[in-house]
């Protein structure tokens, strides 16, 4: 068993720590991020081989859900590379980890849960495999040689004489110990003795060492991590348990009847209390704006939201089943709609005050996904077996792909320049992608381009392997667009030449 995953795995878990250095060491938001994805997913499939399995085929021959896994995760790389705006690169970074992990589940151990909780927590146990199996990658390769060398005895052979390798190890060995002995040494005599600390310091000044960096020592933490991930995930996965829960016994209906049954009254007065407020418009207490009592509670009414869902998902799983609690969590859901619903008005009526911000944006993206969520929590409550985990790892990837490629940032500075009072902290809010607009419009232009000055100058501060390894298609457009700014200025300095990039 371990020859054969030391075999199998090795060299794909070598190479692939090798791409993770070239294509994304300290470079998230590149053109460089697609290309290790495609590297990774043809190793995946290279090693989906040799195990007689399919990267994007279940054991019928048929599709699965793994295709969609890939088209994903190739989709959310090739974000990273046109969009510079930080929080969806974020964004970006958490659903690859995330489908990630459920394709691994699926290739090496068919995991995939119907919950939503089970399914994360066997992703958490995911990510414990490589601390769990650290040792497995230096155990496996002694395992290895020695089943290299019997078999060698076996044939009648001899065993390769390993003395000159066993004194090249000895040799190091005393290198590593020596050097900083011999630091703390040359330190003090050289503070003993001015004549020797001159000649042992016109000694190093011969000696031309590379600068240390945090490089030194991230490049090979992180190849060595990323080699033990690989490792562990191809090799043992297989082998891996997984927690599946036992079945619990289920608690007597009543008790959540009883509890929801006041909670759906409170639930419904302030279900009637937002048509009358919010959609009737009737009058206000003194010193309050439609827009004051819209913000107040937005957050509040969102946080109640979420929790409406994880109630009624664990009233369903861990209580028996009754026809009255069911009515009761339908009418709990509907309300919830009612809160999902108000939260929208009042981020509306907000919004048309105020103007749009990421953060704006950002919630009225999760109230989408929690009106989907709570529909189909209503149908899981009439129907058992429904797969929640898939149906919701479908929508969300597919709702955030088509909201991160309709690029945000260019139109919250659309709708923000087309307002009477335009935001006066839109120039510093926005992030590159919004640069066409901002010189579009032209209000802001020159205000955006001081401001993005000193960025301008450390990207044509880049070498020609830097420009070509961290290139991002929006980050270049807008420093372009920059460019001539300074260009047509009066103010323009020939050290921020164009040309001067590869110099």
């Amino acid at each position: 068993m371990e020859i054969f995953r030391f075999k199998r795995s090795f060299k794909k878990a070598l190479l692939w720590a090798a791409l993770a250095i070239l294509f994304i060491y300290r470079n998230r938001a590149s053109v460089a991020y697609p290309l290790f994805m495609a590297s990774t997913l043809a190793i995946l499939a290279w090693d989906c081989k040799s195990m007689g399995k399919s990267l994007f085929r279940n054991i019928e021959g048929k599709f699965d859900i793994k295709l969609f896994y890939c088209i994903v995760l190739m989709l959310l790389s090739i974000h990273k590379c046109i969009s510079s705006s930080v929080d969806l690169q974020f964004g970006s970074g958490m659903g690859i980890l995330l489908i990630f992990s459920c394709l691994l589940l699926k290739i090496y151990s068919n995991q995939e849960a119907k919950e939503i909780t089970a399914m994360l927590l066997k992703m958490g146990q995911l990510m414990i495999v490589p601390l769990k199996n650290i040792a497995k990658p230096f155990t496996d390769s002694k395992a290895t040689k020695q089943a290299k060398a019997m078999a060698a005895l076996a044939e009648g052979g001899t065993v390769k004489d390993e003395s000159g390798k066993k004194t090249v190890k000895s040799v190091l060995l005393g290198l590593l110990i020596a050097i900083p002995l011999l630091w703390i040494i040359l330190a003090l005599l050289s503070s003993a003795d001015l004549i020797f600390g001159s000649i042992v310091e016109d000694i190093l000044d011969c000696i031309h060492l590379p600068e240390l960096s945090e490089d030194w020592f991230g490049v090979p933490f992180k190849f060595f991590l990323s080699f033990l991930a690989f490792y562990t995930w191809t090799a043992c996965l297989p082998a891996e348990i997984f927690h599946e829960g036992a079945e619990h016994k289920k608690f007597d209906a009543v008790v959540a009847i009883t509890f929801n049954s006041l909670i759906a009254v409170v639930y419904l007065l302030f279900s009637g209390i937002q048509f009358v407020y919010l959609v009737g418009r009737m009058e206000l207490p003194k010193g309050y704006t439609y827009a004051e009592y819209a913000h107040e509670g937005f957050y509040q009414l969102l946080a109640v939201t979420i929790l409406n869902l994880i109630l009624v998902s664990f009233c369903k799983k861990h209580f028996a089943d009754n026809k009255v609690l069911k009515a009761i969590l339908l009418i709990i859901s509907v309300c919830t709609y009612v809160m999902i619903a108000s939260s929208v008005l009042r981020m509306y009526l907000y919004v048309g005050v105020y103007g749009l911000s990421h953060l704006r944006v950002y919630v009225l993206w999760l109230l989408v996904i929690l009106t989907v969520w709570t529909t189909i929590l209503i149908i899981g409550i009439f129907k058992d077996d429904l797969p929640y985990f898939r149906i919701i790892t479908v929508f969300v990837s597919v709702w955030y792909l088509a909201f991160a490629f309709s690029m945000p940032d260019k139109w919250i500075a659309a709708y923000d320049l087309s307002l009477e009072n335009v935001p006066t902290d839109l120039v510093y809010e926005v992030y590159p992608d919004a640069a066409p607009v901002l010189m579009e419009d032209g209000r802001y232009w020159d205000k955006y381009c001081s401001y993005m000055h000193d960025d301008l100058d450390e990207y044509r501060e880049k070498n020609i392997i830097e420009f070509l390894r961290e290139y991002n298609f929006s980050e270049d457009y807008a420093m372009r667009l920059i460019e001539k700014e300074n260009l047509s200025s009066d103010d323009y300095d020939y050290r921020y030449d164009y040309n001067m990039l590869f110099g």
